[in-house]
């Protein structure tokens, strides 16, 4: 088997094994904590929880497998979940997922979906593992409720979880102080599941981000399988009773499960699982025997009624030396065009070019399934992030954002354009 050109520096990825959603990420007492979904088999199986310490977003510790399946509330797997800091220790909440033998269908029946509370003061040594809501306390729902995340107001704690219900809607159900409080949908149909919801605010606005399920079968603009949006809750979170209003986070291939915290300057920063699940491409990673990875750390900000995603500043820093000419051969560096005028950058088979108002992305068959796509859009300016096999694109101050996967035979670079600047990037250390 030929080398692995596809190993990434500025990302984290499995070792080996299978790595999805990002859980309980929290900057707590000088040392961040990043914790993902990890199975050991790479194309996936029990849930686990995996977790990274680092105490700047550069350079990691490998704490290895941190959560296991082992109480009578969670042996069918860890799933995901959420931190917030409390006093002089970080509380974490996720869902223990339970499925029982027997001829069931797993969303209406035969499926425990328990919300698990336990504490820790480093991360790596927890509390024992609290049971704080089962099937019974989830009114009209069906098996499936999951990915507690807390949002703090007015000295209320308010536990939201994702939910589908017995009619198969999306949903999200809030708890307040950790009695039920109410059931929200949205005032038209968005799908039959809501995964993965993070609540919070932001320059003055409480934003509710979720995962939809389904709704790529409804409307035409959501081409992905499943998609990851946010809606501004203008009436907060105790008077909101239906959602209406939805804005796409990511218009890539490869952004999904998206979680967010406070970092050590007090930006709100997202990580987000570079793939989407039940998707029709695949990544070929898995003949190495690992499959995905997160995104690079993203500094969220409000502005003129959008969400705008900006390179935070751990990236920034692993800036190097300045690439000059139009041909060269790199795996990791950083694109920068602010004057809106057309470009092409071609590496291997695949190439990103704009042009009279439209971007085309033509992954060929460095997609992997990955469909070529364009977008009518007026570039001011943008900002790419290239590693090894993943790209992720800056437009306009961070208000369009592309995430995808991408593998090349080569990293030969050809860039057809004028007034750009291109860095060579330094990677992530992890021991």
């Amino acid at each position: 088997m030929k080398n692995n050109i596809w190993r990434q520096s500025l990302h984290l990825e499995p070792k080996n094994g299978w790595l999805n959603d990002p859980n309980g990420l929290t900057y707590f007492k000088g040392t961040y904590y990043i914790y993902h979904q990890y199975s050991e088999n790479p194309n996936g199986g029990m849930k686990l929880w995996y977790g990274y310490t680092s105490p700047n977003l550069i350079n990691y510790r490998d704490n290895g497998i941190i959560l296991k399946n082992d109480t009578i509330f969670d042996k069918s797997g860890v799933y995901s979940g959420s931190a917030y800091n409390k006093e002089d220790k970080m509380i974490f909440y996720y869902t223990g997922n339970v499925k029982n033998e027997g001829n069931y269908d797993y969303i209406h029946e035969g499926r425990e979906h328990n919300t698990i509370k336990l504490t820790s003061k480093d991360g790596i040594n927890f509390s024992e593992k609290e049971c704080v809501l089962k099937n019974i306390d989830y009114p009209n729902m069906s098996n499936h409720v999951r990915d507690p995340k807390v949002y703090e107001k007015n000295n209320h704690e308010y536990l939201i979880l994702g939910g589908r219900d017995k009619k198969d809607y999306g949903c999200l159900l809030i708890y307040k102080d950790m009695k039920y409080y109410k059931t929200v949908y949205s005032n038209k149909n968005m799908g039959y599941m809501w995964e993965c919801p993070d609540y919070f605010m932001l320059n003055g606005k409480e934003i509710f981000v979720f995962s939809p399920q389904g709704i790529s079968h409804m409307y035409s603009e959501y081409y992905n399988t499943y998609q990851v949006g946010y809606s501004v809750i203008e009436e907060g979170i105790e008077n909101l009773e239906l959602i209406n209003n939805f804005k796409l986070l990511d218009h890539g291939y490869d952004f999904y499960a998206p979680q967010t915290f406070l970092d050590e300057d007090g930006n709100r920063v997202l990580i987000a699982w570079m793939y989407v699940p039940d998707s029709y491409y695949i990544n070929p990673t898995v003949k190495f025997n690992y499959q995905n990875c997160l995104s690079i750390p993203r500094v969220l900000k409000y502005e003129n009624g959008v969400i705008k995603q900006k390179i935070h500043k751990s990236v920034e820093s692993l800036y190097d030396r300045e690439i000059l000419g139009e041909i060269f051969s790199e795996k990791a560096w950083y694109f920068n065009k602010q004057d809106g005028e057309k470009f092409e950058i071609k590496i291997d088979s695949m190439n990103i070019k704009y042009d009279n108002k439209k971007m085309d992305i033509n992954l060929n068959e460095t997609g992997y399934g990955r469909k070529n796509i364009s977008f009518d859009i007026n570039i001011n300016d943008i900002e790419i992030i290239f590693d090894s096999s993943s790209f992720e694109i800056f437009i306009n101050d961070g208000e369009f954002t592309f995430t995808s996967r991408f593998y090349t035979n080569n990293h030969n670079v050809e860039i057809n354009s004028k007034n750009y600047k291109i860095y060579k990037l330094k990677g992530i250390e992890v021991k």
